[in-house]
């Protein structure tokens, strides 16, 4: 992938996730749910809370990059098999340890934002 194409999935990969953080406080906002649910704390614990949910939010964008390794692998390794049919046990083998190290870290960012959320 070439420094260009790689530029141009970095802004559109943050061009949605900011879509997506400017929506989802859109939407509490109209609900009222962001509003009722720091009615009765006082200033310095609404800031804690808000970079907690704030911090959980970004421990999960490292489910985009797990997602991401994932697919680059499993398509590596359908190539991998189209070039050498008589290895695709080996390779297939290889692609599950690879997606099972990547998703443990999008489980490991996963809890990490249910304790931001929950625990701080």
């Amino acid at each position: 992938m070439t420094i260009k194409k790689q530029t141009i999935l970095r802004v559109v990969l943050l061009a949605f996730a900011a879509i997506a953080a400017i929506m989802t406080f859109m939407y509490a906002v109209e609900t009222g749910s962001l509003i009722g649910a720091f009615e009765d704390i006082s200033d310095a614990e609404w800031a804690s809370k808000g970079f907690a949910y704030l911090g959980a939010g970004i421990a999960m964008t490292a489910g985009i990059g797990a997602g991401i390794g994932q697919g680059y692998a499993a398509g590596k390794a359908a190539e991998a098999v189209a070039r050498n049919p008589e290895a695709e046990s080996k390779i297939r083998s290889m692609m599950i340890v690879g997606a099972a190290i990547a998703e443990s870290a999008a489980l490991y960012a996963f809890v990490i934002a249910i304790m931001l959320i929950f625990v701080a």
